[in-house]
């Protein structure tokens, strides 16, 4: 079964790495084409570290997810990286507008020397895993089709998890005691642990 199949359509987006420090957030909402803009939540960043993750704020300021035909975003000397992405619905509606749930964002490093198509059969086959030992409100993943730019070197996909409250987080992140070791197992078949790096953000929706 298609892990994405009940839960809507595969769309291309872009995602652009901003390391702008002082992005302008209604300018970039406003742009035509922008699905929403991530900005690092300094505010609960701490929260990582209840989950044995480095409460550290990433190399980028900002995300911009853009439809793939608009030119829409910041100036060209601003944006750090830009990764064209297919998006995958896992389960759950509330990522494009969530309030003041908590939202994480993953880059997902490949393994070394894994094919760009071993990776993404292996990390979309995760999606099966996840529905049964986490307890997200909300999951999509982000496979990565190119890239360009200085960030995010060996970011194979981006993934979006969210979780309604902090209790929740606590308490909820794994759906049972043996969850974290199941769910550890299966990531090392196509994820690169000292690649990848998450942050708790804050999402602002665009127009598109």
């Amino acid at each position: 079964m298609d892990p994405g199949s009940d839960a809507g359509p595969v769309e291309p987006v872009r995602c652009l790495l901003l390391d702008d420090p002082d992005p302008d957030i209604v300018d970039l909402t406003s742009r035509p084409g922008v699905i929403s803009v991530d900005v690092v939540d300094h505010e609960r960043i701490h929260l990582l570290a209840e989950r044995s993750m480095p409460a550290a704020a990433p190399s980028w300021s900002a995300l911009i997810w853009t439809a793939v035909w608009t030119a829409a975003g910041p100036a060209h000397g601003d944006v750090a990286t830009t990764l064209h992405v297919d998006r995958h619905p896992v389960w759950g509606d509330h990522l494009d507008d969530p309030g003041d749930a908590l939202l994480m964002v993953s880059l997902v490093a490949s393994l070394p020397g894994m094919e760009a198509a071993d990776f993404a059969g292996r990390y979309r086959a995760h999606a099966e895993v996840a529905r049964t030992h986490h307890g997200f409100d909300a999951y999509r993943q982000n496979v990565v089709t190119s890239r360009s730019g200085h960030l995010a070197d060996g970011t194979a996909a981006v993934s979006e998890i969210l979780l309604a409250t902090e209790d929740a987080w606590r308490n909820s992140f794994y759906a049972t005691p043996s969850s974290a070791e199941i769910v550890g197992n299966d990531v090392t078949r196509f994820l690169d642990r000292t690649g990848t790096s998450s942050t708790l953000v804050r999402r602002f929706p665009g127009t598109a």
